[in-house]
């Protein structure tokens, strides 16, 4: 009986270090989980400040998978554009600075799909009649190629206005 006791406090006392050592390696990976996924917000957050300065850090912007933000002012009651359909809208465009590089002077017509990929895609999340503030990172803008006073590698901020 003796022998019975002895031998159950021992593999007791294996099985508690075991489930020691399991807890310890689980909490490591966890720990090491939360850093590469803090190092990777991070980065994000820093990239963005580069492209669309502290604009790009506002909590109200809604971000695509695509690197798209937007923050919409005004839904619009109109219908949603999709892809290929005719638009009219308006826009101011500016860099990160502030500065205004482009905007039109009267509502411009044009198809989702036949402009730069950034303003296509945002037009797409308003409706007819709605306002909103596109965040376009290079890649869906005009990636390293300059456009008129616009420099390579630009984010731009696009107020749009979706004419009804």
């Amino acid at each position: 009986m003796k022998a019975i006791i002895i031998t159950l406090l021992i593999i007791g006392g294996i099985g508690f270090g075991l489930w020691k050592v399991s807890s310890d390696r689980r909490a490591e990976v966890l720990a090491k989980n939360e850093a590469i996924r803090q190092a990777r917000a991070d980065a994000v957050s820093q990239e963005r400040l580069e492209l669309f300065g502290e604009a790009g850090l506002d909590p109200a912007i809604t971000w695509s998978d695509s690197g798209l933000g937007y923050i919409i002012y005004e839904q619009g009651t109109g219908a949603k554009p999709t892809p290929g359909a005719e638009v009219t809208f308006n826009y101011v465009v500016r860099l990160k600075d502030g500065r205004e590089v482009d905007r039109t002077k009267a509502p411009i017509d044009a198809r989702i799909g036949q402009m730069i990929t950034g303003v296509s895609a945002g037009l797409q999340q308003i409706q007819g009649g709605g306002r909103a503030l596109l965040f376009i990172p290079p890649k869906l803008g005009y990636g390293s190629q300059a456009f008129g006073s616009i420099p390579p590698d630009s984010g731009l901020l696009f107020e749009v206005e979706l004419v009804d």
